[in-house]
């Protein structure tokens, strides 16, 4: 049996909003904000409320500027200048202090239906979008508009997401895209806030958001990039629970072209090529598999030991056990404990018949988790090599005694325990299992359990009450303990 593990990166960079430079090419704007009489009135009263000394004032020149621009629009022979000076009004109504997103219209200055609600923050988004579409050469002029209020509610968003604050964070990024629709950083906060929900079809319309709104702008190409590599991950993981069929080919070659797109222009990037490989091997190129792990093979120290085990996993699931097993050799010198990493290493080096090298890694296997028992089955595996390579009559009768020994092992393991997940999770490390009640009579145990540093140095113990549990049953367990250099655990043998 060859297993195969993956890891995944989701965890999103999130950019807070700055105000932009205005560039020199602002020079070539020219907006006429004088005439007609209409515009020119609403930009004295704009001054007027700029200028105002009592702050009572101020609404008034506002309601002022909105009614001239706004009570007869089709007289006014200037939408250019008209839009560009609504644009400024709403900013200074937006500017005031403790000022609200919607205001009644008639507040605001408006004539007609003036008991409706105005939501501020979409009449400027809309005031600067009709500047830029008429005059695109006045695009960095209106930015600083939109920017400003973009950014304080933006920031605002992230401030509550690191807080834990969803509800918040998810308010103030919703409300960010009624000042800047066409901005993917709200849509970036959105898909963290989905993936940390579990909202995964949510989380994946929410990267493609901000895949598509990122275009070519160099100013997004940090959330675009990590946008295109958590959904193409988020693809895959959906391919390989997906039964055979178009839907999961699919999703395979839309990960496999994320990832593509995303090595070319970040080429080198070894979380990238790690899931490329994945991709590649889900989609039964095996050539493309080895053109991704060689450069692996050539120079294992650029690569962590979890990009190591996925490029092995991809090498043993296409056949290729040989460098399977150098890969899985050279990410267990920097992990040397890691579980999965020994089971599947175990695999490959039974399929390859070395038992040189499968006896030291299903002993530490078996001394990682003890009652795992498949490990006693690998070890019987073991044996069984040996009593077939030897003509020896007597070692040939202790290897066979030494397989049927642990086959007996395997078959009677009480508990049974089944780890399903041991990873990292921030400055912590979280592991999770099954324990099965394998005996005639209900029983309760304790997992003295050790969390280990990359040289196998125990950072963080743990004693975890298990039970009780009837016969025949089972129940689960979940330990999370804050331990920044834990990268592998062990416990010992449960009896």
């Amino acid at each position: 049996m060859k297993a195969r593990i993956w890891t995944a990166v989701v965890s999103a960079t999130v950019l807070g909003a700055t105000m932009p430079m205005v560039s020199a090419a602002q020079a070539a704007c020219e907006i006429n904000d004088s005439s007609p009489f209409q515009v020119n009135g609403a930009k004295q009263y704009i001054l007027a409320a700029a200028n105002s000394r009592r702050a009572d004032e101020v609404p008034k020149h506002l309601q002022n500027a909105i009614r001239v621009l706004t009570d007869d629009p089709s007289k006014i022979k200037n939408e250019a200048g008209r839009q560009f000076l609504l644009l400024r009004t709403y900013a200074q109504w937006l500017e005031r202090e403790n000022a609200g997103y919607l205001m009644k219209r008639g507040s605001v200055g408006f004539t007609q239906n003036p008991t409706g609600s105005q939501n501020l923050l979409l009449a400027l988004d809309s005031a600067a979008t009709a500047v830029e579409s008429m005059l695109p050469q006045c695009t960095e002029k209106v930015r600083p508009y939109r920017a400003k209020f973009f950014g304080e509610i933006l920031n605002k968003a992230i401030a509550a997401m690191g807080a834990e604050q969803n509800d918040s964070a998810a308010y103030f990024a919703n409300l960010s895209l009624q000042v800047a629709a066409s901005d993917p950083r709200p849509w970036n906060v959105l898909s963290t806030l989905y993936q940390k929900q579990n909202k995964v079809d949510s989380a994946m319309i929410a990267m493609e958001k901000v895949i598509a709104l990122s275009g070519s702008d160099t100013l997004y190409t940090r959330v675009k990039q990590q946008s295109r590599y958590n959904l193409a991950v988020t693809k895959l993981t959906l391919a390989e629970a997906a039964a055979v069929g178009d839907k999961k080919d699919a999703e395979i070659k839309a990960a496999r072209a994320l990832l593509e797109a995303y090595l070319k222009d970040t080429p080198g990037d070894a979380n990238a090529a790690q899931a490329l490989g994945r991709a590649v091997r889900l989609s039964g190129d095996t050539a493309a598999v080895t053109a991704i792990f060689a450069d692996m093979l050539i120079a294992p120290d650029k690569f962590t030991a979890d990009q190591l085990f996925e490029a092995a996993s991809n090498a043993a699931a296409t056949a290729h056990d040989a460098d399977a097993s150098k890969l899985f050799e050279d990410g267990l010198k920097k992990n040397p404990y890691h579980r999965v990493a020994l089971l599947n290493y175990a695999n490959v080096l039974f399929t390859l018949k070395d038992t040189e090298h499968m006896a030291p890694v299903v002993t530490r296997l078996v001394e990682v988790d003890p009652n795992f028992d498949r490990a006693y089955r690998l070890t019987a595996g073991l044996w069984q090599l040996r009593a077939r390579a030897t003509t020896d009559a007597a070692k040939k009768k202790l290897a066979n005694d030494s397989v049927l020994f642990y086959l007996d092992k395997q078959a009677k393991m009480n508990p049974r325990v089944d780890i399903t997940l041991a990873q990292k999770s921030g400055s912590a490390y979280a592991v999770q299992g099954t324990v099965n009640n394998e005996g005639s009579t209900a029983a309760s145990w304790t997992m003295k359990l050790e969390l280990l540093d990359v040289a196998g140095a125990v950072v963080a113990t743990k004693d975890v009450a298990i039970g009780p549990v009837d016969a025949g049953g089972n129940t689960t367990f979940s330990v999370k303990l804050d331990a920044p250099k834990a990268v592998a655990y062990r416990y010992a043998p449960l009896k």
